[in-house]
């Protein structure tokens, strides 16, 4: 009989932090279980695919990736392959229906149990596990094998969202909100400084709704000052914020704690008030002017990330001018565009007056050409400036190393180029900013290293 235990796994994560942080407990979960974990897929006799099903880029992303990983038990070492995520919960049947070649599809929140899966694999009969979202409890800690560099890492806070913009299908996916104890995000962060994690960075589909679903309650506030006070921790970093009930108190604690990022992440989606409710995004213009007052007039040297969505079906070119304007207005540091992409079994997807796709890359374009030169010249503000930096990759041979400074988060805003070949991987560095480009920065190392928190500006004018 074939010893499962020896076989070797191999593992895609696709689609978002949130996925990537179950694939590393995955990864966790299958080396307890005696399992041997791969960096290629040639030689894996398990492969995983981890899904994405947000928008349908990703969906298609996950087929075509599903696709690739069936040639290679068709024509390699693979004898068993499985699919998980989003998609896997979305549309269980139908994977196992068009593509039996997967093995076994295993629903969200079932991730822990994947060891378990495979052991229990009996010939050529697919498996759908617990497709139900069995709810995780809120004080779990399970291990986890750290795919990010070890000194940036993302803590899960919550799973799940009570929110219901009419464009997004995550509710219907991955359930109700589900808060993590502050005990166990506490304990977990604790293991991952030991692991060499000096940045955290917090998600959640609603990161400022944290900790109201609990039985006893609690809230952001109360996590960021737990947090703040965990040894070796120098950066930590809520993303994904909702703007409704994004307190003044949640403002406070990002501008008082020491360890705690100024730094705001907050998709906000529209600006028209028309387009805000249509989206049930629960606020309002005026409401969005004023959190983002408070915001600047409490928070030192803040950095403001945000999203938009344009193409949303009904979207006038006034309420789009809205946008526009509202954001050469707001001069956002950091800002992302998406065009609306129809999901099925949304409330958006049921509306009329489509807006035609030529239009829909035509608002992209414009709000992303004003974003570059508002990014250019809020980099060009920083020549001259002497900036702390978190060497996330080592240069060598003229390539250059790579960093960030307090004001960017990892994988989705700028970073520090750094011609340099004795700065190391998770080293804090002083750096002089000497140029600008429109989403990147060039530094030189100072020979003589200082880190003050919060002291140095990093927004332009």
């Amino acid at each position: 009989m074939e010893d499962r235990t020896k076989r070797k796994v191999g593992l895609v994560s696709l689609g978002c932090s949130k996925n990537l942080v179950d694939s590393e407990v995955m990864l966790g979960q299958l080396s307890l279980g005696g399992y041997e974990i791969i960096d290629g897929l040639a030689d894996a006799d398990v492969i995983v695919v981890n899904t994405c099903a947000f928008i349908g880029p990703a969906k298609e992303e996950s087929i075509e990736t599903i696709l690739d990983m069936v040639r290679f038990k068709a024509e390699g070492q693979c004898s068993s392959l499985i699919v998980t995520g989003c998609m896997a919960q979305r549309y269980s049947r139908e994977l196992i229906e068009e593509i039996p070649e997967i093995d076994a599809v295993l629903g969200v929140n079932q991730y822990p149990q994947i060891a378990g899966l495979l052991n229990d694999l009996q010939g050529d009969t697919p498996q759908v596990r617990d497709i139900r979202r069995i709810p995780l409890p809120t004080d779990f800690s399970y291990p986890r094998i750290i795919k990010t560099p070890a000194h940036s890492v993302y803590l899960k806070i919550a799973e799940g969202c009570d929110r219901r913009c009419t464009f997004c299908i995550i509710p219907a996916i991955r359930g109700k909100q589900a808060s993590r104890t502050i005990d166990s995000l506490v304990n977990e962060a604790r293991g991952l400084v030991a692991q060499g994690a000096l940045e955290l960075n917090l998600i959640s589909q609603d990161t400022t709704w944290y900790g109201k679903d609990l039985e006893t309650p609690a809230s952001l506030p109360q996590l960021l000052r737990a947090l703040n006070e965990v040894d070796g921790l120098r950066w930590i970093r809520p993303l994904y914020n909702h703007p409704v009930r994004f307190t003044d108190e949640i403002v406070e604690a990002i501008a008082e704690l020491e360890h705690v990022c100024n730094y705001i992440d907050m998709p906000l989606q529209h600006i028209s008030d028309r387009m805000l409710k249509s989206m049930n995004r629960e606020t309002t213009r005026k409401n969005i002017e004023s959190l983002l007052a408070k915001a600047r007039n409490t928070i030192p040297n803040l950095t403001f990330r945000t999203t938009f969505i344009v193409g949303f079906p009904g979207e006038t070119d006034d309420d789009f001018e809205q946008l526009y304007d509202f954001v050469g207005e707001s001069r956002f540091d950091r800002l992302g565009v998406f065009q609306y992409s129809p999901e099925e079994h949304t409330p958006a997807y049921r509306y009329g007056k489509p807006v035609p796709e030529e239009l829909k890359q035509e608002r992209h374009d414009r709000l992303m050409a004003l974003q570059r030169d508002i990014s250019l010249s809020r980099n060009q503000s920083i020549v001259g400036k002497v900036v702390d930096v978190l060497v996330d990759e080592a240069g060598n041979d003229g390539v250059p190393a790579i960093g960030r400074t307090e004001a960017d988060a990892p994988e989705v805003d700028n970073e520090v180029l750094l011609y340099s070949d004795s700065v190391q991987q998770g080293q804090f560095i002083s750096v002089l900013i000497s140029d600008a480009l429109e989403y990147d920065l060039v530094g030189d190392v100072m020979p003589h290293q200082s880190h003050a928190r919060k002291s140095i500006e990093l927004s332009g004018a």
